[in-house]
């Protein structure tokens, strides 16, 4: 009997590392993607990162940890493979340290901890943070969030100054880490802290923070970028844009069809279906912070999907309303919330076996759409059919293919869905001349 113990206590630590496994094979389509959309400008045409002294000498700088990474991966190849494949060794890291926050944080069930891991890892949504090159500020920066909940989870004395390194490294990836010491001090609320505790323990990952927002102000870039993005748009439309950008990327849950360029346009004014659909999201959020009183962790899987959302969907207006991406961090807490309400259901195990096979299939299928610029915007124009932005790329795509009379249909219909749009013109007269552009002056 205590042999036969022994074996199932084994079986059930080797069983991790087994899912991993499957996991990685799953995911393995991935690399052998090109560079896509934004990694020209961030990688490919940006000399910066092409040596370790490049890097250095653009110091300092935006993002520097981030630009640190592609500057070792470009030096070692600057093939996309091993783009890809870092990618994808930071997203299995992750799913790692997922699991063992959620055994020793989480009240989940040691089975249900290790189906949040696989669904998390396998959802198709997320093939915009690991598929997608450029997307490794997202999961990068995610790595230092888990990180530190899991010190946080093991060590809370020893905790503050390893929360405030991990919020520091993350600003080095991606500035919107200044919401990660409210996603510590939520956890540090849920798991019984008082006050006075918990301020201790986050209150040097704030100051971090802090002084990372004094350093972005005094940096020309970041003031510039703010700048420009205050004039995008007014408050009003702003909130109204992003009652769409929140049904948008709620439906990402379930619709399992992700868009790298999701067309979504600023409503000229407030309908009655965009009010009520903005006093539903308004409405969650409230019966969530009331259950949050009795410390509720399917009520904080909820506020942590919209706090992690908070940085790129909701005052500050950007360029994109919303982007897949941005879902990778913050899928986590509806999961949690999804498992600890289903985990005593009595048909939990089939239900989970079903829904990790087909999101298996889903990211399978997405991957291939990634396998070449042309497929992946081929797709995303049937996604996004009104969107101009689309068509120009498709056609960049097309040229790029070798597919002459594809770019140049690209090209005027882009011009067609928006005639102030002058990038497509551009595209299309230099193609008619066959002047090479190259990826950064067209995209």
């Amino acid at each position: 009997m205590i042999g036969a113990a022994a074996a199932a206590s084994k079986g059930q630590r080797w069983l991790p590392f087994a899912f991993l496994c499957v996991i990685a094979v799953l995911w393995a389509t991935a690399l052998a993607g090109p560079f896509q959309f934004d990694d020209y400008n961030v990688i490919v045409d940006f000399a910066p990162v092409h040596s370790l002294a490049a890097w250095r000498d653009s110091l300092p700088g935006i993002r520097p940890l981030l630009k640190l990474s592609y500057a070792i991966n470009w030096t070692l190849s600057p093939s996309p493979f091993g783009f890809h494949l870092f990618n994808l060794l930071v997203h299995l890291l992750n799913g790692m340290l997922l699991l063992g926050w959620a055994r020793c944080a989480l009240p989940l069930r040691p089975l249900a901890a290790l189906v949040l891991m696989a669904l998390w890892l396998l959802h198709p949504v997320q093939t915009e943070a690991v598929t997608y090159i450029a997307g490794r500020s997202v999961s990068l920066s995610t790595t230092f969030l888990l990180a530190g909940l899991l010190v946080l989870a093991h060590s809370p004395r020893g905790a503050p100054a390893w929360l405030a390194l991990c919020t520091a490294a993350a600003l080095m990836v991606r500035e919107t880490a200044w919401v990660f010491p409210l996603a510590f001090a939520l956890v540090e609320f849920l798991r019984g802290a008082e006050w006075r505790a918990l301020l201790r323990r986050v209150g040097p990952a704030a100051l971090v923070v802090a002084l990372a927002a004094i350093v972005f102000l005094l940096e020309p870039h970041y003031r510039h970028m703010v700048d420009t993005s205050f004039s995008l748009r007014d408050t009003a439309a702003q909130a109204r844009l992003q009652v769409l950008a929140h049904g948008y990327l709620l439906a990402q849950w379930v619709s399992l069809a992700p868009n790298i360029d999701p067309d979504l346009r600023v409503p000229a004014a407030w309908s009655l279906r965009l009010a009520l659909q903005g006093l539903a999201l308004l409405s969650i959020v409230a019966v969530a912070l009331d259950a949050m009183r009795r410390r509720s962790w399917v009520a904080a899987g909820v506020l942590w999907y919209f706090l992690l959302l908070l940085p790129t969907n909701s005052f500050m207006p950007r360029v994109d309303a919303a982007s897949d991406r941005h879902l990778y961090a913050a899928l986590v807490g509806p999961l949690w919330s999804l498992l600890l309400f289903l985990q005593h259901w009595r048909y939990r195990v089939p239900a989970a076996a079903a829904v990790i096979l087909l999101l298996a299939l889903a990211t399978l299928v997405r991957n291939e759409d990634y396998r070449s610029e042309l497929a992946l915007w081929a797709r995303t124009a049937a996604q996004s059919p009104h969107k101009a932005r689309v068509w120009n790329n498709l056609g960049i795509a097309c040229r790029e293919a070798g597919k002459r009379e594809c770019a140049v249909a690209a090209f005027q219909r882009a011009m067609a869905l928006d005639p102030d749009d002058s990038r497509a013109a551009v595209n299309l007269y230099l193609l008619q001349r066959t002047i090479p552009v190259t990826g950064e002056t067209s995209r």
